[in-house]
């Protein structure tokens, strides 16, 4: 067979050990794969590729020796004697390529926050139609919960409530649900049982969940297991809330083991399609002013979250400048920016014959020219102008500016034009004609598509 897929320790047991037995061998999630497991498959190699990321989970290993502190009320902070990593040995010896693209998230909040806390807004994401829709793509839940028995109640029972509306009023979407314990993930674990002998609708449509494909079922996990996971709904349980006493100890269980930021970003950006998180304490309520790194980054993605789903665009810029302060956030519709002399020159003349017109769209490096607002609904764009200017020569090669850019927009449901420098200078009405009767169609092709639904 010209190509085998299989776990290092399973190319160990069938394959010979034999020097340069495969012409290539990749590994995929190499931050996952310890040293020892890989060189044997590495040594059957001619050429070799390591994929895999540094900001997600590191190798576990349940022989080695390790203690993981589920215990809130301690407050030593344990870290497990973690092996290094195929990928971390492979970055000190062969030459790295970044791979900017994010493909999961289907808006770009959802990816947004960990782009800023954890890969210094290199990756590149695609900007929204719709910059805030509505019902937003994240969503913030308080609840009045309380921490008892290291585990929360209330939000057990909010979060099952909030998986029934899902099956109910958005059928077909695939659901995950994360905590920051084992023993939350328990205690929701207990109420999905006890609401399927209760409640017969819950049941029915829980259970035809369960038959589908094993990754699109229902998970309840806490953020120690997610890794390789997605689905199209994530639901958290942050369960931390004031103790039968009144008070909120800062201590987050696996967040501060070793490499909890890490745990922090696999969990945030599980999410296709929308994010809700219930909570019973506002970020506020979080004195992170003495703890560890970890702390900071979940109170700052608590504040995320709850400006998110208000719509609250200051309140983003904020927290993103916050984590990452060389981030430049400015509120693209109050400040304009050109790239060149040409692409403002488009712009002023698209003002000119009535449309408004916003400016290097987007919340990361990956950002569109010039967008037109929908002249019949302000909360999108009807259409993405790409000028050949600085984003456009940032490219490394013409099929990535030219063919990738323009599919991978199309898929997120952008409508993209493009107009050349140098049709502009020979013609610029010319141009403008073409953009204009763009836009005309397709608001006569929305509005016959109106009329059919109707």
């Amino acid at each position: 067979m010209p190509v085998w897929l299989a776990s290092p320790e399973i190319v160990s047991s069938i394959f010979p050990l034999e020097e340069g037995l495969f012409d290539l061998v990749i590994f995929d999630e190499a931050s996952q794969c310890t040293v020892e497991s890989g060189i044997p498959a590495v040594y059957r190699a001619k050429q070799l590729i390591v994929a895999g990321d540094e900001k997600q989970l590191p190798p576990f290993n349940m022989f080695q020796s390790s203690f993981i502190n589920d215990n809130e009320d301690e407050e030593e902070e344990y870290e497990t004697d973690e092996s290094v990593s195929l990928l971390n040995l492979a970055k000190r010896r062969f030459p790295e390529k970044l791979l900017q693209w994010h493909y999961r998230s289907k808006y770009e909040e959802l990816i947004n926050y960990s782009n800023h806390a954890f890969y210094n807004g290199h990756v590149q994401i695609a900007p929204n139609v719709v910059p805030f829709k509505n019902p937003p793509a994240i969503n913030w839940k308080k609840v009045d919960g309380r921490w008892i028995n290291q585990s929360n109640e209330m939000e057990a029972i909010e979060v099952v409530n909030t998986l029934k509306e899902i099956f109910i009023h958005q059928p077909g979407k695939t659901v995950g649900i994360i905590t920051f314990n084992s023993k939350q993930q328990t205690k929701i674990q207990d109420v999905i049982d006890n609401m399927l002998t209760e409640d017969e609708q819950f049941s029915s449509v829980y259970n035809q969940m369960m038959t589908r494909d094993l990754d699109e079922r229902v998970f309840v996990k806490n953020i120690e297991n997610v890794q390789g996971d997605e689905r199209d709904i994530i639901l958290f349980s942050i369960a931390y809330a004031k103790n039968e006493e009144g008070k909120i100890y800062n201590r987050f269980g696996m967040l501060n083991q070793k490499g909890g930021e890490n745990r922090l970003n696999v969990a945030v950006t599980r999410a296709k399609e929308g994010i809700t998180v219930v909570s019973s304490i506002e970020p506020e309520e979080l004195n992170v002013a003495n703890t560890s790194q970890k702390g900071k980054l979940l109170k700052a993605y608590l504040k995320y979250v709850r400006a998110v789903s208000t719509a609250q665009i200051e309140q983003i810029n904020a927290v993103v400048e916050e984590i990452e302060e060389n981030v430049n956030t400015h509120v693209q519709d109050q400040e304009l920016h050109f790239d060149s002399p040409f692409e403002e020159q488009v712009y002023n003349q698209l003002r000119n014959l009535g449309y408004n017109v916003t400016t290097q769209v987007g919340m990361s490096g990956y950002r569109i020219d010039l967008a037109i607002v929908h002249p019949h609904d302000s909360s999108r764009y009807i259409l993405g102008i790409e000028c050949d200017g600085a984003m456009y020569h940032s490219s490394a090669n013409a099929k990535e500016r030219d063919v990738y850019r323009q599919r991978f927009l199309e898929s997120r449901g952008w409508t993209i034009e493009r107009i050349w420098s140098r049709n502009w200078w020979k013609n610029s009405s010319a141009e403008m004609e073409r953009i204009d009767q763009k836009i005309k169609e397709l608001l006569k092709s929305e509005a016959i598509r109106e009329k059919i639904v109707q």
